[in-house]
């Protein structure tokens, strides 16, 4: 009997793996966290092997890191949920396509050797494209998406279509319940959001030095500390003048309370 276990095992782990092919490893993994493939779960181990297709999971306690071929780091951080679907280019240490859905919880992204246009980070209510760098994620299900950028630059869009670009070190923008994107109110509302959704950033105790990133200032000004690209709204089709509108009421109930930003009529895309 237990011979007959074993070997169901192997074919489930092990097989699937080397026909899928290794797309990354855990480099650290805190008790608390699993990983799907191929409708069969299993607690996740340090030295384990990641491949497209695959689902990681975390509960209360649990934190992952993981590095990839290509150099790219995630760290997942408690209550989270993403799915990997990678393709690596043959005959290279490069993706040919990225694609991450964060599903909920919070989390580190750092970007590695492949080429910008490769990455794709999607969320229930988000997608971003990264533009070499560093950024933290914030995704409550079914409800709001945001981010943190700690270095780079990365476009954020929502599900009408508005988009927003930053590379300021430290400025936060979330989806709002219209399906915009826009930023914090306040300074009250930036910093509840990151004591809320961003633990990486309140403390980079439980990651490993090349996970960690500059976050100082962060949790003491919204204002950015170091400007690399403005994060205005994208461009949009100008239209025959109106006369000024009262800005609408920040909708309170929104975990991170952003201010609407209308959506953008035309999105070229760079």
């Amino acid at each position: 009997m237990w011979l007959k276990v074993f070997l169901v095992t192997w074919f489930v782990w092990v097989l699937p793996t080397q026909a899928l092919s290794t797309i990354g490893e855990v480099l650290s993994v805190k008790p608390g966290a699993e990983i799907t493939r191929a409708g069969n779960t299993q607690p996740l181990r340090q030295g384990m092997q990641v491949a497209s297709g695959d689902a990681i999971s975390t509960n209360s306690s649990g934190v992952v890191q993981l590095i990839f071929v290509d150099e790219t780091k995630i760290a997942i951080g408690p209550n989270a949920r993403m799915t990997l679907d990678v393709t690596m280019l043959r005959g290279n240490r490069k993706a040919k396509s990225f694609a991450v859905q964060a599903l909920g919880g919070s989390f580190r992204f750092i970007s590695g050797k492949s080429r910008k246009r490769a990455y794709s980070i999607k969320t229930p209510t988000a997608t971003m494209a990264v533009r070499g760098t560093i950024f933290d994620m914030w995704v409550v299900p079914g409800s709001q998406s945001a981010m943190v950028v700690l270095e780079g630059t990365v476009r954020m869009c929502g599900l009408r279509g508005g988009c927003r670009s930053t590379g300021r070190q430290c400025s936060l923008f979330a989806t709002s319940q219209r399906g915009n994107v826009g930023r914090p109110v306040d300074q009250g509302e930036y910093e509840k959001a990151l004591q809320k959704g961003f633990p990486f950033i309140e403390s980079q105790a439980r990651l490993l030095r090349p996970f960690q990133a500059e976050v100082e200032g962060c949790a003491r000004e919204a204002a950015p500390v170091r400007r690399a690209k403005s994060d205005a709204p994208e461009p949009r089709q100008r239209q025959a003048s109106k006369p000024a509108a009262k800005p609408a009421p920040a909708v309170q109930r929104d975990p991170f309370s952003p201010r609407d930003v209308p959506a953008a009529n035309t999105d070229p895309g760079r």
